[in-house]
């Protein structure tokens, strides 16, 4: 005999959904981990009533940029506690990055990561590198990773300083219908990491990350996205002229967009003379 689930009937919440454009007060009902029905919903035999009232129920979130820091660095984060904590803030899909350690650079370690990650309770994505090691020189056997599950690739923390390289790479993610994510940061503009090279790290007598090391990557990227046709993704973008320069590259017909940090539109350089170097 099959195990009775048991129903609850979410009542009076505010539903929203921005995928099919609903935006009502409802009920929800739910037997086991299934939704079994949306809307104005008059009864449910021997369902727990929960009243929602004054609280908004909303889809999975996704989150595209995620470490869970498995393989190499589980001290910090594996992908067990990784996708429960997504879990726990209402995070239901996630994309990881490639820079583990060792690198996802390679078919065995995505299997790895995307083994492991279906026996938690979210939907984890993967990434692949661009380039072997992250070292930014050659690229990866991306149609086998593609074919073996990778969501896109990334060299994320390291910027892929090869114009031709990188050209090569959105090509090739192109042909195989996957995005590229580019962490923008040009070494020769980076003084010290972690703090916006301005009036603050002047003050502090730390040399701080000029906006040109993003800006100037941002541009060229803007542009190679545009003329390869490749889907671009700028990651954690900062500055302001970063930000216009992926307005207009859309204007143009580029595919690119851009991703931000809770930290990066919370915080100014001000912060940093307020919470010290947690702030970097």
């Amino acid at each position: 005999m099959a195990e009775k689930k048991e129903r609850l009937l979410i009542r009076h919440a505010h539903i929203t959904d921005p995928v099919t454009g609903m935006d009502q007060t409802g009920d929800i009902l739910i037997e086991g981990e299934k939704i079994l029905d949306v809307g104005r919903i008059p009864e449910a035999a021997g369902a727990k009533i929960l009243d929602a009232q004054g609280l908004t129920a909303i889809p999975g979130l996704m989150d595209a940029h995620v470490h869970f820091r498995d393989p190499g660095q589980t001290q910090k984060e594996d992908i067990f506690t990784g996708a429960a904590a997504a879990a726990h803030g209402g995070v239901t899909s996630v994309v990881c990055m490639a820079n583990t350690k060792p690198a996802v650079d390679n078919a065995e370690t995505l299997r790895y990561c995307l083994e492991k990650g279906s026996r938690t309770g979210i939907r984890m994505l993967q990434c692949a590198a661009v380039t072997r090691g992250l070292k930014g020189r050659e690229l990866t056997e991306m149609e086998a990773l593609a074919q073996a599950g990778a969501a896109g690739f990334t060299d994320d923390g390291i910027p892929i300083m090869d114009e031709a390289v990188l050209a090569q790479a959105m090509l090739r993610a192109k042909k195989l219908d996957r995005p590229i994510s580019l962490h923008e940061e040009a070494p020769a503009f980076v003084y010290a990491p972690g703090v916006n090279r301005g009036k603050i790290s002047e003050l502090l007598g730390y040399g701080g990350a000029d906006a040109l090391a993003e800006d100037m990557l941002v541009a060229r990227d803007c542009m190679l996205a545009l003329h390869t046709g490749a889907s671009v993704c700028i990651q954690h973008i900062s500055s302001r002229t970063s930000v216009e320069l992926v307005r207009q590259a859309k204007k143009m017909g580029a595919d690119v967009h851009a991703e931000a940090t809770p930290h990066h539109f919370t915080l100014t350089e001000e912060d940093v003379l307020k919470y010290g170097t947690n702030a970097r």
